[in-house]
This record gives C-alpha cells, sequence and structure tokens, in this order.
C-alpha cells in the first residue's frame, strides 16, 4: 500500500469518465467527465439534485453505473486497495447511532487500514470530541466533528467530503476547516469537496468544477472565482443590446443592463463605451459566493437570453 512520509497514504487522485446513471426516467449523472489530480483540491458546486450526491456515491462504489467507469491515479491493486486510501466525510452520519464517540472511533480503527491513533487523537481534542458522548445525542455540530475525526483518521490519499459543514455553529465550522486544512497542508491528500457554502471553497480548493443536469459544465480556478470575476452595471446600452464581449451572464432591470465577465473587465468596459460613448458603466469586483452564483444562473438561462433580476 502506497504510504507518504510520517505513515500516511500518498495523494491519490481520481479520473471519472463518461458516469451515467438513471433512477428510470431521471438521468442523475449523464456522461459526467471529472478528474482531479494527485495532490489537488477540487470543489463541486451545483444546485440541489445537480448530481453531487450521486457521483460520490459512484466513487465509493455504492451506486450501479449505467456507464462509464472510476479510476483512481496512480492505479490500485484493487477496489479494496482504492476505498483503504479513501476518506468520506457525508453530510449526516447514520451508521453509529447506537454507539458512543469513543465506540465509533475504536471500531473504525478496527475496520480501517492505515488508521493513525496518534492523529485520530489529536483531531479528538482539537475537534472537542467527547468519546463518552452517545452519536444519537450529538447536536448537528458535534456529530460534524465527529464525522470529519471518522472519516480522515486514516490520513487518506482522497477525501471526499458532501456538504460536511451544513447547518453547523460557526466555532465548529472554523475548526473543522482548520482541521482539513491542515490534513492537507501536512499529507498533500487530494480532496472532491461539494459545499453550498461557497466562502469554503476559497480555503480549501484549487479549483471549482460546475455541475448541472449530471455533467460538469466548467472548471475554474478558485483564485479567478474569488477575485477574477467582475460585474459591470450598465445604464445608457440601448433595450435589444446583447455584448460583443465574452460573458458570463447578463441580466436586466429596469434601465440597467448586468454583465457578469471573468477577468479582462477593462476591456469590456472599453467596448461599452465605444458602442454607447454616453453609457454609465459600474464596476464591481465579485466576491466567490457571488461569482459561483452567476454562473449557476447563466445555467438557467436560455442560451441567448438574459436572466430576469433577482434570481
Amino acid at each position: 500500500m502506497s504510504q507518504g512520509p510520517g505513515g500516511h497514504h500518498a495523494p491519490l487522485g481520481l479520473r471519472c469518465t463518461g458516469l451515467s446513471v438513471r433512477y428510470g426516467r431521471v438521468r442523475a449523472l449523464a456522461g459526467l467527465r471529472l478528474d482531479v489530480a494527485p495532490g489537488e483540491s477540487v470543489g463541486l458546486v451545483g444546485r440541489n439534485g445537480a448530481g453531487k450526491s450521486t457521483l460520490f456515491r459512484c466513487i465509493l462504489g455504492m451506486e450501479r453505473l449505467d456507464g462509464g467507469e472510476v479510476a483512481a491515479m496512480p492505479s490500485t491493486a484493487s477496489r479494496a486497495a482504492f476505498l483503504a486510501r479513501v476518506g468520506f466525510v457525508p453530510d449526516r452520519l447514520s451508521a453509529y447511532d447506537w454507539m458512543t464517540c469513543g465506540s465509533a472511533l475504536d471500531f473504525t480503527a478496527r475496520v480501517q487500514p492505515g488508521f493513525d491513533r496518534a492523529w485520530s487523537d489529536h483531531l479528538v481534542s482539537t475537534l472537542g470530541i467527547d468519546r463518552r458522548a452517545r452519536v444519537t445525542e450529538l447536536s448537528r455540530g458535534m456529530e460534524a466533528r465527529l464525522a470529519v475525526a471518522l472519516g480522515v483518521s486514516h490520513r487518506p490519499g482522497l477525501v471526499l467530503l458532501d456538504e460536511p459543514l451544513l447547518g453547523v455553529d460557526a466555532v465548529t465550522h472554523d475548526g473543522v476547516l482548520e482541521a482539513l486544512a491542515r490534513l492537507r497542508a501536512e499529507t498533500g491528500c487530494s480532496m472532491l469537496v461539494a459545499s453550498h457554502q461557497l466562502g469554503d471553497l476559497a480555503r480549501l480548493t484549487d479549483r471549482v468544477a460546475f455541475i448541472d443536469r449530471g455533467r460538469v459544465t466548467e472548471s475554474v480556478a478558485t483564485d479567478e472565482l474569488a477575485g477574477g470575476s467582475h460585474r459591470l452595471i450598465v445604464r445608457g446600452a440601448t433595450e435589444s443590446w446583447r455584448p460583443a464581449f465574452p460573458s458570463i451572464l447578463v441580466r436586466r432591470s429596469g434601465d440597467a443592463v448586468t454583465v457578469t465577465v471573468a477577468g479582462g473587465h477593462e476591456d469590456a468596459a472599453a467596448s461599452i463605451r465605444a458602442e454607447f460613448p454616453h453609457a454609465e458603466v459600474q464596476v464591481v469586483r465579485l466576491s466567490i459566493i457571488e461569482a459561483c452564483a452567476d454562473r449557476l444562473r447563466a445555467l438557467e438561462t436560455p442560451a441567448g437570453g438574459a436572466a430576469s433580476a433577482g434570481l
């Protein structure tokens, strides 16, 4: 089994090729393609029902594929060897309700190859987990802390995070992100992170993949999302105007047209002023939350059309 310095698993990448899954008439995944290079951290963003959780189940072998393949990079000797190097942190725990936190950790230590007791004890201390507490009596925040400790106590080479911080308090949120960031810094592990809390992606990921209707539609560097997207609010353009330059989203509200662009806002503003010399152009730099939201809005906007205000 491949391990890095200190006994942790070496970074493990992932290649998903043409994944297709159907539930009756519903196509949950429609030929999805996604690569995660060894040591890379990728965020996964999409509306509810876009296919994120189905993708995680496919990676873990919990879902029957109608087509496509999930492969490790580098390849592993067997499916069991692959899973031994993967850590999974779900949105909710379900299999440990009758246990205490301590017995759940001890059980995981017995069945998980490579379980690192010292690292697990560090997580228990850092995250403030009470080993005597019963899992069924935990608050949402404490449940999330335990899920992280159970999922990454073997210092996996690939960590899958499926909305692990949904509904937790601010202290838990910060503590869990700190533990995950430390794990990646120390081991160089790969990560695939699905989250509606888009600010988390700026701390944990190198790029963000957008998923819609079971397909990955776009992949963008996190740094670009966090600081390289802008909105141009234009007043004075004609009602039928459409930008001649590349844009992510065009929205109309009253007498204003808002155009979202990725980088190059100076050229976009110059193009507008050349076409409408008396137009007022206001440029707003977007946060990662706003940049992701506009890309998701664009997926719901008909080609060649403009979204209505307020979406």
